[in-house]
């Protein structure tokens, strides 16, 4: 078969297994919704789409935690390429059809990879499919910015490899693209972790080549290349961590979800401690966080894949050392990294390095697969599996109750450890002891089948395998539950001002129970959007003085926290009252439990600008997220309730005035004449500056493009 076809065959079937996983999406219409999507991305990408609708490209978010930045959020893809679909869907069709696409970009990915390393084109197409239904990848599309990184770790190592192999120009500029797209795909910890990959996969290529200058020119550009093309994005990202507490983390403070190590034994056993899509999740932490299943023939295939090369020794021993720094500071390992490399500082959750583990083991599993022969060794599999059953049914109780105890979250919600969910997860976890035991004597079996057909015996046990755990672990709903404005955000809505939630437990204990995933029936999922908590309303372009927002801006998220301290010592205290209406709030929603939550509209009337010293309201008019006016402000200090950042400017009369820092948090301008119009506008330098480079860098990366087309053509011309 011909490459062109090859590659045909390859797209195809990677479609068809991302069809399968998200059948829901594609088949029955329904849209992803549980965790960060409903939380963050929905109400973050709705904002986008209401702007970008109208032509205008928000750089500023107003909506949440009195305004933050929206350009160079490390969790946001305003300048990815399918920002332009947005406009075209609703933002939950959007979303879900984005992870769609990019589960099948990520099959594909490893595909053209494993092809350049010259596997197989049976043993990569393996890969490719244990990569996408791989338990560290799958489950994480309820984090679409992280996912769509993901996705691109094939592309990025083919064109790491390419720079290697080919040493032209060309390879260069295509390794710079491929990196600006993992850079804007929306994941700045998922960004850092596949750029390091890149470069230890390229410095170890290098020295195989022997030190080749004109290879380590080509990738100089390629990555230099990349960090022009991203800089409207990056700029504004350091500068807006800047002004964020994430900016140094301890080194305890970055272990929030780790890998424990009881929870090796997911690799082998996936749903061992229950999983949340039964409802029965006993394990500590996150389950989509510490999942790294890989399937039970790529972990065989990738076991024997130690003896084929040294390129698969290379990826066994990056997937080794990732799963060691996947275990955090407690490890040992994370510990060092924090000190030793650059930038982990600022980002939690170790468990995440099981991603590359789970990507190291595919490229593996698929140079070993073609190497790997029956011998009675492997019948050690099994019988190991078998002990761990029996092992399993005589204390697994016990032993699931113990990882149950020990999880902090869990023992602050009562709800989530009972008896009758541990003998839940107990009874699922003999299931899939039961179920590994059989696939580790399938495969046995199977090496044992003619050469021919082993490997479609193998993509058929992978199917059986993992197919189950991947279209489950992703639950969708009815478009409908998102297309009515619920009761509660009218009342927010007519009280014109800000609305403010001093304590969101109750709705998290309930609606983003990490145990349960809980019904997915629109009235389910209507009564969790009338909390209004999180992020939701701007689903309805509410504002918020409260939010959920990974990244903060220190200046409003202590403003946030002094409100809430004060509500929790004393609610509806006069004081309390006049501090909301002087920070522009004019609803809340509280209660004690989902039961008796109330969203009330307070008795004062709200402004979002005030004349100090008089106190008079003002009238204000928003032109596009980055400009706000004030009109027909008399003599004194106008003060406009959001948040004070670097970059914002302001003229008075069109006149440029210096902007002040009100109550430690707002913006504030002195007025001398009257009637007067004041303009706030966000101009961030980074923004202006990023954008030059940027176009610099596509100036120049379309210049090495043709000039590199030029010269292949000369060379390949007769005379």
């Amino acid at each position: 078969m011909s490459h062109r076809r090859e590659h045909a065959a390859a797209l195809g079937w990677y479609a068809l297994v991302a069809a399968c996983v998200f059948w829901k999406v594609v088949l029955a219409q329904q849209v992803l919704y549980w965790g960060d999507i409903l939380l963050y991305f929905l109400p973050m990408t709705a904002f986008a789409q209401r702007w970008l609708s109208d032509g205008v490209l928000p750089i500023w978010n107003p909506l949440t935690l009195f305004g933050q930045p929206y350009l160079g959020n490390p969790q946001q893809w305003l300048f990815y390429p399918s920002t332009v679909l947005l406009p075209l869907l609703h933002p939950a069709r959007y979303l879900s059809w984005s992870m769609v696409l990019h589960l099948w970009l990520a099959g594909f990915g490893m595909w053209l990879y494993l092809r350049s390393l010259q596997v197989g084109a049976a043993p990569a197409l393996f890969g490719g499919t244990a990569w996408m239904l791989s338990g560290a990848f799958v489950p994480r599309a309820q984090f679409p910015g992280m996912f769509q990184t993901i996705a691109l770790l094939g592309w990025l190592l083919w064109a790491t490899e390419r720079v290697t192999q080919t040493r032209r120009a060309g390879a260069g500029a295509l390794l710079a693209l491929t990196l600006a797209m993992v850079w804007l795909a929306g994941h700045a910890q998922m960004a850092y972790m596949t750029t390091l990959l890149s470069v230890v996969w390229f410095l170890w290529r290098y020295m195989q080549h022997g030190g080749d200058r004109r290879i380590l020119l080509t990738a100089a550009t390629g990555y230099a290349g990349a960090v022009l093309i991203t800089a409207v994005h990056w700029l504004p990202m350091l500068q807006l961590l800047n002004e964020t507490p994430r900016a140094q983390l301890s080194v305890w403070a970055v272990n929030r979800f780790p890998l424990h190590p009881e929870q090796l034994l997911l690799l082998l056993v996936p749903d061992l401690y229950g999983t949340p899509w039964l409802g029965n999740w006993m394990g500590r932490g996150n389950y989509w966080e510490v999942a790294c299943a890989v399937g039970m023939v790529p972990l065989l295939a990738a076991i024997a894949a130690w003896r084929v090369s040294r390129q698969a020794r290379f990826w066994l021993v990056t997937a080794a050392l990732c799963l060691w720094l996947a275990l955090g500071p407690k490890g040992g390992l994370y510990f060092v990294a924090y000190y030793a490399l650059p930038g982990i500082k600022v980002f939690h959750d170790p468990a995440r390095w099981l991603i590359i583990t789970d990507f190291g083991l595919c490229v593996a599993a698929a140079m070993g697969w073609q190497a790997l022969r029956y011998s009675h060794r492997w019948l050690s599999l099994p019988a190991g599996v078998l002990l761990l059953w029996a092992l399993w049914l005589w204390q697994g109780e016990n032993i699931t109750q113990w990882t149950a105890n020990l999880d902090p979250i869990r023992i602050r919600r009562p709800e989530t450890l009972t008896s009758q969910l541990v003998l839940s997860a107990h009874d699922t976890a003999m299931l899939g002891l039961g179920r590994t035991v059989l696939m580790a004597l399938l495969v046995v079996v199977a090496l044992r089948t003619l050469p021919a057909r082993r490997s479609w015996v193998a993509m058929a046990l992978l199917l059986v395998e993992m197919m189950p755990f991947a279209t489950r672990a992703n639950p969708a709903c009815d478009l409908r539950a998102f297309t009515q404005m619920p009761l509660s955000a009218r009342v927010v809505a007519d009280s014109g001002g800000r609305l403010f939630v001093p304590n969101q437990q109750p709705m998290w204990r309930r609606y983003v129970n990490y145990v349960d995933y809980g019904p997915n029936s629109p009235d389910h999922l209507r009564r969790w959007q009338e909390m209004l908590g999180s992020n939701i309303g701007m689903l309805w372009d509410i504002r918020e003085a409260s939010g959920y927002e990974p990244v903060t801006v220190k200046r409003g998220v202590r403003h946030l926290a002094d409100l809430s301290q004060a509500w929790h010592e004393s609610p509806f205290n006069p004081a309390l009252l006049e501090r909301l209406h002087r920070a522009g709030v004019s609803a809340i929603a509280f209660g004690e439990s989902v039961d008796d939550w109330r969203v009330v509209a307070l008795p004062h009337q709200s402004a979002r600008a005030w004349l100090l010293p008089a106190g008079e309201a003002l009238s204000v008019r928003d032109i596009s997220p980055q400009e706000v006016q004030v009109h027909s402000a008399r003599p004194g200090e106008v003060v406009l309730l959001d948040t004070a950042y670097p970059g914002w400017r302001v003229t008075v009369n069109g006149i440029r005035a210096v902007s002040a820092v009100h109550d430690v948090t707002f913006r504030k301008v002195a007025v001398a004449t009257a009637p007067a119009l004041v303009i706030w506008r966000y101009e961030p330098d980074t923004f202006r500056v990023g954008l030059y480079l940027t176009l610099v860098g596509w100036l120049v990366l379309t210049a090495v493009v043709v000039l590199s087309a030029s010269a292949g053509k000369q060379r390949s011309d007769p005379k």
